[in-house]
Parts: C-alpha cells; sequence; structure tokens
C-alpha cells in the first residue's frame, strides 16, 4: 500500500509542475504561432487544446467521479472544440495561468483524497468504466504527451 501511495504522490508532484515544465519549455519558441510539425498545430493552439481539455474533461470527469456513483462520461472531440471555439488573438499568457490553475485545482483537491476515493469509478463510452486513478493518470499522459510534442518541435 506504501508503494501505491508514493506512486500517487509522485504523481501528483509531475501534474503540479506540469505548468512550469509548459512554460519553459515554450520560452524558446520564438513565434507560437508556427506550426509544430507539418500540418499539425502551433504552439498557440496546442496550449489551447491543453487548458480547453482540463477545462472540458479530465478534471470535471475526476470531479463527478467524486461527487456521483459511477457518472457516465460524454464523447469529446478536441478538433471539433478547437474549430469552435478556438481565438488566435487569446494572450498565450492567459492560457497559461488558467491552465496552471486548473492543474493547481486538481492537485490540490487529488492530494486531500482518502486512499479509498482512488478507486471510485468513471464510465466512458468508448473507453468502458475505470477507477479515479486511471483517469488522474490519463490527465498526466495527456499533459506529458503534449509537452514532449513540444520538445520534439524541429
Amino acid at each position: 500500500m506504501e508503494e501505491l501511495l508514493d506512486y500517487r504522490q509522485r504523481m501528483l508532484d509531475k501534474l503540479a509542475v506540469a505548468p512550469a515544465e509548459l512554460r519553459a519549455t515554450i520560452a524558446a519558441i520564438p513565434d507560437p504561432y508556427a506550426p509544430l510539425e507539418e500540418g499539425g498545430w502551433n504552439l498557440h493552439q496546442l496550449v489551447v487544446h491543453m487548458r480547453d481539455v482540463n477545462a472540458q474533461v479530465y478534471p470535471p470527469r475526476l470531479y463527478r467521479i467524486l461527487d456521483e456513483e459511477n457518472p457516465t462520461f460524454e464523447n469529446f472531440d478536441g478538433e471539433a472544440w478547437m474549430a469552435a471555439h478556438y481565438a488566435q488573438n487569446e494572450p498565450l499568457e492567459a492560457i497559461l495561468m488558467q491552465f496552471a490553475c486548473q492543474c493547481a485545482e486538481v492537485t490540490d483537491r487529488l492530494r486531500q483524497l482518502p486512499a479509498e476515493a482512488w478507486s471510485r469509478p468513471g464510465t466512458h463510452p468508448a473507453y468502458g468504466t475505470h477507477s479515479l486513478q486511471w483517469w488522474a493518470e490519463r490527465m498526466l499522459a495527456h499533459i506529458e504527451e503534449h509537452l514532449e510534442q513540444v520538445r520534439r518541435r524541429p
């Protein structure tokens, strides 16, 4: 059990520092509107996506798992969301601050949980039923995937 508690704390530590890592990684990119990879999103779009996925998907799912008995989640189409909501003139600094607040809020809330809360389930039509821990891991994996995408840029 001690190893599991340590694992969760390390995961939350990574989530807590992810916004600072993102900020440090993008500091070296002179043009936030240059595509990160051929035919792909630019840095501004990617950071908006990260912030919006946090706003629409992962923390809300985590909170629903804590507040409801095995909630069922809707599918989220990130591409369609971006097409409908992306604002090119939104200041990058404001987006980064919102992302940081989201990560801090969810980290603080998850650090307060009793051990048994991490096993509470939530169901998705495509992914099936998984624990709060699984959903928290997916949130962190999504953030780390995009951090790596920025690090790999040409």
